[in-house]
């Protein structure tokens, strides 16, 4: 979704398909929430216009990542550029949960965010309502979230919103990581990070 019209189509169609159902099978069917998910920058310009349309937002940040950093992820001459631990990457999903909170709706990330220890803490201490993961990661997930208080989550996300460099973020949060027992938990740095 990039822009307002595709979610006012979305749902016209949406409804025009229930009242179709309804007539033919003579059943009341409730309308689904609706949600959109959060993927390009230009709908970090439109959450407020979006809201009253819809039920939820969803960032997926995979995506949002690489939009926000102009780099194909997938194309090995610039792949090396794609990092989730960039300033522009963490301000903006402050600032989306921020503005979910403001416009009173849900928000969750799916991704490799949601899925990483390190990460999730931040999103975590950034206030999004869930986190979607793979299977995978679930147990190192739930094990750095049980570990840390979410105070001091909420300090080290203010600490790392001041910081402007991706790889002194990244040390900064392998420090903090390490110093509370859960290095294990943190990506070996040689490791790609898409």
């Amino acid at each position: 979704i990039t822009t307002v019209s595709e979610v006012e189509e979305c749902l016209y169609l949406i409804e025009r398909s229930l009242m179709e159902v309804q007539e033919e099978e003579q059943v009341k069917i409730n309308r689904p929430k609706i949600g959109v998910m959060i993927e390009v920058p230009s709908m970090l310009m439109q959450l407020e216009d979006m809201a009253s349309l819809v039920d939820f937002f969803s960032v997926g940040s995979n995506d949002l990542t690489q939009y926000l950093l102009a780099v194909d992820r997938n194309n090995p001459r610039v792949a090396s550029l794609y990092n989730h631990y960039h300033p522009a990457v963490i301000r903006a999903l402050n600032m989306i949960v921020k503005t979910c909170r403001e416009l009173d709706k849900p928000v969750s990330i799916c991704g490799e965010m949601a899925g990483d220890p390190a990460t999730a803490i931040l999103v975590a201490a950034m206030g999004f309502d869930a986190l979607s993961m793979s299977a995978a990661n679930l147990l190192k997930v739930r094990k750095a979230m049980c570990n840390i208080a979410m105070a001091d989550a909420k300090q080290l996300l203010a600490e790392v919103l001041l910081i402007d460099n991706p790889s002194v973020i990244r040390s900064w949060i392998e420090r903090f990581m390490t110093t509370r027992g859960l290095g294990s938990l943190v990506r070996p740095l040689h490791q790609n990070l898409t």
